[in-house]
């Protein structure tokens, strides 16, 4: 993310400062030939896109459309250009692995294809008809560019707070480890003790029972034994336990370390988040 933000930060403030903002006179070779066009320069989108947004725009005024090899509003009413029906041909031009594009819009009338040398009134007519479109379209992908970088900037926080999260849990787990750990200590101590004193009691019944112990007494004798045998083997697991405590207890920390490391990552990433998200929202309140 933090490369990302630092590859369109530069390529943000580019295309802002070279953006176009109003349609420009040119000509395009449709394919029924070449005709005056008013062209429009869009950044950071494809053909795909461009086109279908014109063809649903055609298809609110125009009879029918074809999308063959351009797309063609027939019978189209615009009104601010002619008093009869118009026809309408887009075509939108894209170079091999550009981002940019323009996009080419041509209009037929009965005195024939509206350029320069049209009477005024249609030119300047056609010319808001194209200006207001590219427009729209222009400020509709500044909103899904925005959007993208906002819902970026979400899951960035989103993140961080995971692993604040993440950090809280991880220094109760050290403080629960510790304790754990003090507890089997304290076991060791007491298994330790159980044991030591059994011991001696076990030698000295052995010695007062002699070689043939009657029943009770070997029974006293067995129980003894167990309780031992029970002490070494709770010793035995509390020593193991502390391993385990001690040994989680630094995992956690290491933990923490590179909790600490993340989390100075992302809060970079969003600081850049931030400023990429204030300047796509500059650029969108700059369209009118």
């Amino acid at each position: 993310m933090k490369a990302l933000a630092r590859l369109i930060l530069p390529l943000l403030v580019s295309t802002s400062l070279f953006a176009q903002t109003s349609v420009e006179v040119s000509s395009f070779a449709f394919s029924d030939g070449v005709h005056p066009t008013f062209s429009f320069f869009f950044e950071g989108t494809d053909t795909k896109y461009v086109e279908s947004y014109w063809r649903d725009e055609l298809k609110k005024i125009s009879a029918t459309v074809s999308t063959k090899k351009e797309v063609i509003g027939h019978a189209a009413l615009v009104p601010q250009v002619s008093g009869d029906t118009v026809r309408v041909y887009v075509k939108a031009e894209q170079r091999k692995n550009s981002p940019n594009l323009t996009a080419h819009v041509a209009i037929l009338t009965t005195a024939g294809f509206v350029g320069p040398n049209s009477d005024p009134r249609a030119f300047d007519g056609a010319k808001g008809f194209v200006q207001q479109r590219s427009t729209a379209l222009r400020r509709q992908l500044a909103e899904q560019e925005l959007s993208l970088a906002e819902r970026g900037l979400s899951r960035l926080k989103k993140e961080l707070s995971d692993l604040q999260r993440d950090k809280e849990r991880d220094l109760a787990n050290i403080e629960k480890s510790k304790q754990r750990a003090a507890e089997a200590v304290q076991e060791q101590e007491r298994t330790r003790v159980e044991a030591d004193q059994l011991g001696p009691r076990i030698t000295a019944l052995q010695a007062a029972l002699g070689e043939t112990p009657d029943k009770e007494g070997a029974k006293e004798l067995s129980a003894l034994i167990r309780d031992k045998d029970r002490a070494q083997s709770d010793h035995k697991k509390a020593l193991a336990q502390e391993a385990a405590m001690r040994k989680k207890e630094t995992e956690l920390i290491e933990a923490v370390k590179k909790n600490d490391a993340d989390q100075e990552k992302k809060a970079q990433a969003i600081s850049e988040q931030e400023t990429l998200v204030q300047s796509l929202r500059a650029k969108l309140s700059a369209i009118r």
